[in-house]
């Protein structure tokens, strides 16, 4: 019986952050899709536990949309220069990204992937 719980537990997917994201497939609203190379991570980076995203672009704050427990993990973050993004991860570890830029002229990105979780 222990062995058994031992090896579901094993199995589960982790629910938490931090995560560590490469995104693989980059689609720009209205132009199509390519290949990507895109990374972020979502950690807790201060004192109190905060949550932030962390990309090439900066480290913005980032609110956990979901329960801690539960799947898909959704997180939602706005940025101070015109960069609101949204990601998902689901229990299969896929990952889902949408950043909305709209500093100048509006579009929308949306980043395909998986996310692992940092140890």
């Amino acid at each position: 019986m222990l062995l058994g719980s031992l090896l579901i537990s094993l199995a589960a997917p982790a629910l938490a952050e931090p995560w560590a994201c490469e995104f693989t497939v980059e689609c720009i609203a209205g132009d199509g899709c390519e290949a990507s190379a895109y990374e972020i991570e979502i950690l807790a980076a201060d004192h109190e536990g905060q949550l932030f995203l962390s990309s090439v672009v900066g480290d913005t704050p980032v609110t956990r949309l979901t329960s801690e427990d539960a799947v898909p993990a959704s997180y939602a973050s706005a940025g101070p220069s015109g960069l609101a993004e949204m990601v998902t991860v689901k229990a299969d570890s896929t990952a889902l990204m949408t950043a909305h830029i709209f500093d100048g002229a509006a579009m929308a990105v949306t980043y395909f992937g998986t996310c692992e979780v940092l140890e």
